[in-house]
């Protein structure tokens, strides 16, 4: 897979191309455990939960049906994988079996894995995903003309400041007009966000590059960086 290629492009790509699609569904195994476990509240591991072969194959599913006027990838997958994992639920429930979320079948897994291994494993299974997130989040700040390294270091040092630049990025996300010109222009309609919302014209300069990256967060699929900047 061409390393200068966003997700969103490889996906295009994988759409033709088998070896890039399997390179892709391997990936993000811990993208579509992290999904499944969110929604069915319990840990679930490849090879012995059925849940995460549906998950695997409505990944494929939103590969085939992606296109980029559907948002980002991640956030369309999540999408996909959630609708068949209900539908799987649902029909395991008309089979009369148990559903996975009862607490019964909680307890059963407890019993049946060692505590720390499950530990260890989400352990390991959100690491890889923040690697994953980063590593995603690096690409969409280059095509937006921002690196990593520029974000630290224009990343603002009070909590004040901070909280200032969440309000604004906050509010130009709730605005169709601003955040459809930003995403077009890939840029700060700076004077725009002066008058519209009465902050000083160098907050929001200085700001810039923090604001942009805070917005990128927040249109993607970034919930650990999107927790990270929460509780800053």
């Amino acid at each position: 897979m061409e390393k200068d290629k966003s997700l969103d492009e490889s996906i295009i790509i994988a759409k033709e191309n088998i070896h890039i699609r399997n390179e892709l569904i391997e990936k993000y195994k811990p993208f579509v455990a992290s999904t499944i476990q969110k929604k069915i509240g319990r840990y679930v591991e490849y090879g012995i939960d059925e849940e995460l072969s549906i998950g695997l194959i409505a990944f494929n599913e939103a590969i085939d049906n992606y296109d980029k006027n559907k948002g980002s990838f991640l956030s369309f997958a999540k999408i996909v994988v959630h609708r068949r994992l209900i539908d799987y639920l649902r029909t395991k429930q008309n089979n009369n079996k148990n559903i996975i979320t009862d607490k019964e079948d909680k307890d059963k897994v407890i019993e049946l894995y060692d505590k720390k291994s499950i530990d260890l494993y989400k352990i390991e299974n959100e690491n890889k995903l923040r690697q994953l997130e980063i590593k995603d989040f690096k690409r969409e700040l280059l095509e937006w003309g921002l690196d990593f390294d520029k974000l630290v270091n224009s990343s603002p040092k009070h909590k004040k400041t901070r909280k200032l630049y969440k309000e604004i990025a906050n509010n130009i996300f709730l605005n169709i007009d601003l955040l459809t010109y930003i995403k077009k222009n890939k840029r700060l309609p700076v004077q725009e966000i002066v008058n519209k919302m009465k902050v000083h014209r160098k907050k929001v300069e200085r700001g810039r590059i923090y604001i942009i990256a805070l917005l990128i967060i927040k249109m993607g699929d970034y919930p650990f960086l999107e927790e990270y900047i929460s509780v800053r």
